[in-house]
């Protein structure tokens, strides 16, 4: 009886953070000597990605020190100019290994080698793993906390990886440091038709209902009657807040129960990068590259093979034989939960208010490779590139100034795998072929490279985006301004040389910088276009005059060269 009323006294102590969380294990420490405040929540929903880790805001600064989680040894390092910036893997002996990512700096012993093998690569951009041991001491600093590669301001990303499959998993299972108090928000649901006999209030197109809160629960405003007919699925619009953050998170987990069945499910615990791009059948795809908002799916494409589905009935599709009784709960890691429920009603109408939307013939299969031809255009779709069969049209047009527009299916449908567009280029081009490339196109007119390579009078492109595309001659050579360099200025080798490099269309393909013709790192950063040089990690010289020469070149085979010189003191 003690023992009992001990319990339950610990458990009402316990923080609202604690209760119900699944709990792995303690043995991580914090990365950051700072109050935490999330920004970015394991497997969130990104542009064609689940988020594989979580983000925790620096108040805006960098060069916080980042401190190692565990023991451990240091198993890969990675420079970028996008994605993860500075980044440092550190594998422990309890079968994990943590992420570290846009860093400003490594500590000492990481910078040391990364910049020895950067000079023997020649190259900004590294993907080592290191043979030599390099180990940490949980606590010891491992970095300082940055807004390096395709971050979008001052933070640290950081992730818990299963070692042995590289599979991220969810950081807030070892961790119990994160205050959140706050349950998920829920904010519309999207009743579908499934086929063209089905229909949602009479007719055969998706509705959305809007959600409030009141009386401690959620409900449909206004509380409507949804009559329906054949076969119906759902989705979700929602997203979850921690405590003391105004930053929109990612939920943990949905069940739907169908007249009190669990018939559809899912939590996040872990996922696999190779799987991260089915998130486009997960969500519903085209309303989002329409309307901007995310419906997740209660019901599965039949070519979303996630693995974070705990419950399948009927791939989540609702055959309306009678009322049906929907509830939906939804729980943040914390396990502060949301719920919903309402009815289906079943329709009594037979017929259709209106001709169904989506009655052409699929064209195109998502379980077999597919070729579409027309008379200038061929498109190769693999097998298992569409999360289910549609119809894609393409063919060819042309825009006001009479140029060829090539419409290649439509960009509101998600590719999960290449397609191969090969386009016959015009005879009006072909006596000139350089900076020749493809560019896709929108209604408002603006241009956006694509890329493409010539092959026998054709223009082949690779592509995991429909859309429409159109011919497009880049011959203009990248821009080279300098930020702090003058000619013949003295510099101390702790300076920095700075320089922005920019490209009006085809985007920078390569940077490379010399000093007295010796290759010199020179750090990029993309989002900034901005170019730097540590002179502490240049090469030595034996003069103190030093020529400049800096090469860039885009992706279309133009090709800039900035040159300079100037003294570098040998008194620092």
């Amino acid at each position: 009886m003690r023992l009992l009323l001990y319990i339950s006294i610990l458990t009402i102590l316990l923080p609202d953070n604690i209760q119900g969380q699944k709990l792995i294990n303690n043995d991580f420490s914090f990365p950051l000597d700072i109050t935490p405040s999330v920004s970015g929540s394991f497997a969130e929903l990104r542009t064609n990605h689940f988020h594989s880790g979580i983000d925790l805001s620096t108040n805006g600064k960098t060069g916080l020190p980042v401190k190692c989680m565990m023991d451990g040894i240091v198993s890969r390092i990675k420079v970028s100019p996008v994605g993860y910036g500075n980044a440092v893997y550190v594998k422990h002996p309890n079968g994990y290994t943590t992420v570290y990512g846009h860093l400003k700096k490594y500590a000492p012993k990481i910078d040391s080698v990364i910049t020895k093998e950067q000079y023997k690569a020649e190259s900004f951009s590294i993907d080592y793993f290191p043979q030599e041991e390099i180990s940490f001491k949980k606590g010891e600093t491992i970095g300082f906390s940055g807004n390096s590669g395709s971050s979008g301001g001052p933070h640290l990303h950081y992730e818990i990886r299963d070692t042995k499959t590289e599979e991220p998993v969810n950081p807030s299972f070892f961790q119990s440091k994160i205050k959140d108090n706050v349950r998920p928000k829920l904010m519309n649901i999207r009743i579908y038709p499934m086929d063209t006999n089905s229909l949602v209030n009479g007719e055969n197109k998706a509705r959305n209902y809007p959600v409030v809160f009141y009386d401690g629960k959620y409900h449909l405003k206004g509380n409507p009657k949804i009559y329906t007919l054949g076969k119906i699925g759902i989705g979700i619009e929602m997203l979850d807040y921690l405590s003391d953050s105004w930053k929109k998170c990612g939920v943990y987990s949905l069940d739907m129960t169908v007249n009190n069945k669990k018939t559809f499910g899912w939590d996040l615990d872990r996922f696999s990068f190779y799987e991260s791009r089915y998130i486009n059948s997960h969500i519903d795809y085209s309303y989002k590259s329409k309307n901007g908002k995310r419906f997740q799916r209660c019901f599965r494409q039949p070519n979303n093979k996630l693995s974070i589905y705990n419950q399948i009935i009927d791939d989540g599709i609702i055959s309306m034989d009678t009322v049906k009784n929907i509830t939906l709960v939804a729980k943040d890691a914390a396990n502060n939960i949301s719920e919903l429920s309402f009815k289906l009603l079943k329709s009594n109408s037979s017929s259709l208010n209106q001709a169904p939307e989506d009655h052409e013939i699929k064209n195109s299969l998502f379980n077999a490779d597919n070729f579409l031809e027309s008379e200038n255009i061929q498109c190769f779709i693999p097998k298992g590139a569409l999360y289910e069969n549609d119809n894609i049209v393409i063919k060819e047009t042309s825009s006001s100034n009479k140029q060829s527009i090539y419409i290649i299916g439509d960009k509101s449908i998600p590719l999960h795998k290449h397609i191969t567009l090969k386009i016959a280029i015009p005879d009006t081009l072909r006596p000139t072929h350089k900076g020749l490339c493809l560019a896709s196109t929108n209604g408002s007119g603006k241009n956006h490279y694509a890329g493409g390579s010539i092959e026998n009078d054709k223009m082949v492109l690779k592509t995991r985006s429909f859309g429409n595309y159109k011919f497009a001659i880049d011959t203009i050579a990248p821009k080279i301004g300098p930020v702090n360099f003058r000619n013949k200025m003295v510099y101390k080798r702790t300076s920095t040389l700075i320089f922005k490099i920019s490209d009006s269309f085809s985007g920078i393909q390569s940077y490379n910088g010399y000093l007295n013709g010796k290759w010199t790192l020179f750090e990029y950063d993309a989002k900034s276009n901005t170019l730097i040089c540590q002179l502490s990690k240049a090469p030595k010289f034996n003069s103190e005059k030093i020529e400049l020469k800096l090469v860039i070149d885009d992706n279309c085979g133009n090709s800039s060269i900035f040159e300079g010189d100037f003294i570098l003191s040998q008194n620092n």
